[in-house]
């Protein structure tokens, strides 16, 4: 994967990072259910069963969305950093010429 500056691939690994972190968590609570689910009588199991297979699929499908929307709009993310980068040469630019014109006069 190439990005044109650090700071884009900072913020990749970031978002990156907390979808991660995100779906850990939900792996974690769909085990607690498991373990809960070992504990509980059998209409309890029942209705824990189906609520697992639906977070299950819910975690698989955000997984696949969220794979798909940092892909699809890849090229987005570099266009909203390039033109930050190049506002902030614009202020910098005006700043440089604006304290060079007041040491001046």
């Amino acid at each position: 994967m190439y990005f044109s500056t650090l700071q884009e691939k900072i913020d990749m690994e970031k978002t990156q990072g907390k979808a991660e972190d995100f779906f850990s968590k939900a792996g974690k609570k769909i085990d607690e259910l498991v373990e809960e689910l070992k504990h509980s009588d059998i209409a309890k199991k029942i209705d824990l069963k189906e609520r697992l297979a639906e977070l299950k699929r819910n975690k698989e499908k955000l997984e696949r969305d969220f794979e798909n929307f940092t892909t699809d709009n890849q090229q987005n993310f570099k266009d909203i950093v390039n033109s930050f980068e190049e506002s902030f040469q614009d202020i910098k630019s005006a700043f440089q010429k604006a304290t060079k014109n007041n040491s001046k006069g």
